[in-house]
């Protein structure tokens, strides 16, 4: 009977079962205690054993009251354990222990029919908070469901200020910005809840699967971009840095003419950039537009047209992309250039696969005919909302199909990528590449004797995203690109910085 009494009456003091999702859920034990277990709240999926009085609130006259029914049952229950158990208890002992046990209950049950009174009068006062919580919680499921994506996350903004550990509600805030296309927002909130160590397996595999489809942050429909460099390029006609080439064959020095010397120019650079991408899978192609302009070698001005057309695949989790690139340089009026490019790429986790296969044609210099391989892996090593690094490793094949002084050249590579998002509206990206190539054959024998080139490409870029709009953005790039080869003839290099107005549309 007592247990009923304290059960109903625990009933009473905590209402409902509270904030949904987030409230608690209390079963009578037949030991006098009770079983608390949460749903999506701080200590979701776990279950513990804890007075009825235990929760956040004040402690009220009625709940010091049901507690104090509670110690006692639970003192007559122990008590009389003990005398069952224990010859050094006599029987007298526990006689009186039961009889003052007994005694105590009509001073508890005069308190508790003065509660009876009081009871309407806190239910007033103490429902309103979880009665107003649950209405808000209940209209912002429906704002969410039924489209009002906005009504929906202020809803939910104010559950969360309210309970800032309710993984429900931070769950449906996430979800809420997915629908609202604010992808950073989301990511903040989704990492919030994986940093939680008891976060339950079935909430890490929802993350994953809005991360993965509708929230991943997704490619723009339709880009354009207009940008214009200003730079310097170092020994534009690669010539020796000395002026001075040494043939080891004949053992004599040559002095070059001013004519054929190494040539360094400022240049202007102007960019243009209209491409398609879909969210997911389909087809995405653009166009790329480059002409640079030099102040005084204007035999080195050149114009540079690239077409693409790629075709993007999602297989469950693995992501595959194809892609065909054709590509035509000329300066002046003469071709220097025609290239065809086929990539394939895949995406599977945190890592990344490419593959690329590129041909490149010099109508001037035939004998320079090549065919590149390049095979090279992502990793993710560093990925969270407000830093993520990444490096890549990878082999490149260069494979000569004519005459071409050294043969073939190959070598590894390697590049490391650096993203740091200071704000919703603000990013920078550092990203440093080298490669390195080694000739099979000797670059010219007759002439330079066995010397095998050696080549060291780096470059590095630093680029500064500013987001005026959902639709406009605009950067700053810094970059610095250096060929050092132990034949003197193919060192040169180029820096430059660029400003970049950036649209897109989805």
């Amino acid at each position: 009977m007592l247990n009923f009494v304290c059960q109903a009456f625990a009933v009473i003091c905590y209402g409902r079962q509270g904030l949904k999702n987030g409230g608690y859920f209390f079963a009578w034990s037949s030991m006098g205690m009770v079983t608390a277990s949460t749903t999506t709240g701080h200590n979701s999926g776990s279950k513990f054993m804890m007075p009825v009085l235990r929760r956040s609130g004040c402690v009220t006259p009625r709940r010091w009251l049901v507690s104090s029914l509670w110690h006692a049952s639970l003192g007559q229950q122990l008590f009389a354990a003990l005398a069952a158990h224990s010859h050094l208890l006599k029987n007298r002992v526990v006689t009186a222990l039961n009889v003052a046990v007994l005694s105590f209950k009509p001073i508890l049950w005069a308190i508790l029919m003065l509660t009876l009174c009081l009871a309407p009068l806190q239910l007033s006062i103490a429902a309103p908070q979880a009665d107003d919580d649950d209405n808000i919680y209940s209209r912002a499921l429906g704002d969410l469901g039924e489209g009002r994506t906005q009504s929906a996350i202020d809803g939910f903004r104010v559950i969360v200020e309210r309970h800032p550990n309710h993984q429900g509600a931070l769950l449906d805030l996430a979800l809420a910005y997915c629908q609202g296309e604010f992808l950073q927002d989301a990511s903040l909130l989704f990492e919030r809840l994986l940093a939680i160590p008891d976060l339950p397996p079935a909430i890490q595999a929802l993350i994953k699967f809005y991360r993965m489809r509708s929230c991943q942050p997704p490619a723009t429909a339709w880009h354009a971009v207009l940008s214009t460099s200003f730079g310097r390029a170092i020994n534009l006609n690669q010539a020796p840095v000395s002026g001075l080439l040494y043939s080891a064959p004949l053992g004599v020095t040559l002095e070059l003419s001013e004519k054929s010397r190494p040539k360094n120019d400022n240049f202007w650079a102007t960019e243009a950039v209209y491409s398609r991408q879909p969210g997911g899978s389909g087809w995405s192609g653009g166009i790329f537009l480059k002409n640079t302009s030099h102040a005084m070698q204007h035999t080195f001005d050149n114009t540079t047209v690239q077409g693409l057309l790629a075709r993007r695949t999602q297989f469950g989790g693995v992501q595959v992309e194809w892609q065909g690139v054709l590509l035509r340089q000329q300066f002046g009026a003469q071709v220097h250039l025609n290239s065809v490019v086929f990539a394939g790429s895949t995406m599977w986790g945190q890592s990344e696969w490419v593959a690329s296969v590129a041909d490149f044609n010099y109508p001037t210099l035939p004998d320079y005919h090549s065919r590149q391989v390049e095979l090279r892996a992502r990793l993710q090593i560093l990925n969270n909302s407000a830093f993520n690094l990444a490096a890549d490793f990878g082999w490149s094949y260069d494979h000569a199909l004519a005459d071409r002084p050294g043969g073939n050249r190959v070598g590894p590579l390697a590049q490391a990528t650096a993203h740091w998002t200071f704000a919703p509206n603000q990013s920078l990206v550092v990203t440093h590449r080298r490669i390195w190539k080694r000739d099979n054959l000797a670059y010219s024998a007759v002439f330079l004797g066995d010397v095998k080139r050696q080549n060291m490409q780096t470059f590095w870029q630093a680029a500064w995203r500013y987001r005026i709009s959902k639709h406009w953005q605009w950067g700053v790039d810094a970059q610095l690109s250096r060929s050092v080869d132990t034949v003197a003839l193919f060192t040169h290099g180029a820096s430059a910085i660029t400003t970049t107005l950036e649209w897109d549309w989805r």
